[in-house]
């Protein structure tokens, strides 16, 4: 057997070393980037400078980019009485953003099979059937489809002069109300003719959604995407501050709504503006139904498209969705209660999306003191999503 020389040994060995000594540095890194985020002013003096103007008390903030958080950040005070400050845990009502959800659910029901968009919703043959009311179906009932209801376009549930019906007779349950509602309220246009904004559409879309999955409208939710996606922080809203849940903020109304941020019936509005979340599972949510690269998506692309396709032109709404709003640069919805004011904005030529979540509303009783908010309010949120596009570290806080 031929025997390897003295001096080839130790350069066997001197070679081992050097490779097991490149293994260990490749198989245990050196220090990693931190993944705290820094703060940025260009974004903090936007926000501080916003709720100072309008006496805002705290704000939640979360920012992604390219399907990353890149940034999440708390600003004033959760409870004013307490002297707590605003923490990015912090969850908090986001009224009709709720309206998003609920679109959603629709949607995940029909993606697998169990509904249409163009199912009839009462009477005869209709998903409800003739399950709510004491009276006969008017016509233009039992013509409503689950499609009118997300489209804003049944054409009422109005009481006396145009009022929403929603919020009337609050003592009574959801079925109760119900029955009421058929037999009281009025819709004044054919369904499909004529867009108007109405809340109860979502109460009856929620009920929907309980009759075909056999589950209360929030359980199915939390187990179809809610968990799945990792949403820990959402839960249904109480009306009275006694059940706030852990870690929900303080609400604060401000001229005319100041005193009714607790005390209406907001179960009933579960699902037109019932949803409690943390801007952080808020902003992990949209990114799973703006059908853009990076993040899990939960609606396929036949049913996303449905998703964000309006209704029509002029009398309907180009723009307003399935509970979603589409811009040419991507999705939106905005949420105002008593005490709570929220949106939400995505732009897909800068790959930002943004959470905004407030828990203090300006009097929307007021009409100029409610539109020249609105202006700064919306202003805020297209500059979040539109400028200050690099100021972000490469980290991903979700």
């Amino acid at each position: 057997m031929r025997t390897l020389s003295k001096p080839f040994l130790i350069l066997l060995t001197v070679s081992l070393f050097v490779l097991s000594c490149s293994d260990d540095k490749d198989n245990n890194p050196g220090p990693q980037q931190p993944v705290t985020q820094v703060e940025i002013a260009a974004i903090d003096n936007q926000i501080s400078q916003f709720m100072s103007k309008w006496e805002y008390p705290g704000a939640t903030l979360a920012i992604s980019k390219n399907g990353k958080l890149v940034y999440s950040k708390a600003y004033g005070l959760a409870d004013v009485e307490a002297n707590q400050s605003m923490t990015t845990d912090h969850r908090m009502r986001i009224a009709s953003i709720s309206k998003t959800f609920t679109g959603v659910a629709i949607l995940r029901l029909v993606q697998e099979g169990k509904l249409g968009l163009d199912d009839k919703v009462f009477g005869d043959g209709g998903i409800l059937a003739n399950d709510f009311g004491t009276k006969a179906y008017s016509e233009r009932v039992k013509n409503v489809t689950i499609r009118h209801l997300l489209h804003m376009t049944t054409g009422g549930w109005v009481l006396a002069n145009d009022r929403d019906a929603i919020d009337s007779s609050p003592n009574l349950n959801n079925k109760q109300f119900f029955d009421w509602m058929l037999d009281n309220a009025l819709l004044k246009h054919a369904p499909g003719t004529q867009y108007w904004y109405i809340n109860t559409n979502y109460f009856v879309a929620a009920r929907v959604i309980e009759k075909i999955s056999g589950k209360s409208f929030f359980q199915f939710m939390k187990d179809d995407f809610l968990e799945p996606l990792g949403i820990n922080s959402a839960i249904m809203a109480k009306r009275n501050l006694a059940e706030r849940h852990p870690n929900e903020v303080k609400y604060y109304g401000i001229g005319n709504i100041k005193g009714y941020e607790y005390g209406f019936n907001i179960e009933r509005r579960d699902g037109d503006g019932g949803m409690v979340i943390s801007a952080k599972d808020l902003l992990k949510f949209i990114l799973a139904i703006n059908n853009r690269p990076g993040r899990q998506q939960i609606l396929e692309g036949p049913i996303y498209e449905e998703f964000v396709k309006g209704s029509g032109p002029n009398p309907l709404n180009n723009s307003f969705g399935l509970g979603i709003t589409r811009s040419q640069n991507g999705i939106s919805f905005s949420g105002a209660l008593p005490g709570t004011r929220t949106v939400f904005q995505t732009n897909n030529n800068t790959g930002l999306a943004v959470v905004l979540l407030f828990n203090g509303c300006v009097d929307y009783t007021n009409a100029t003191i409610w539109n020249n908010f609105n202006q700064e309010f919306f202003a805020l949120a297209n500059a979040l999503v539109s400028q200050n596009a690099n100021v972000y570290q490469d980290i991903d806080q979700f």
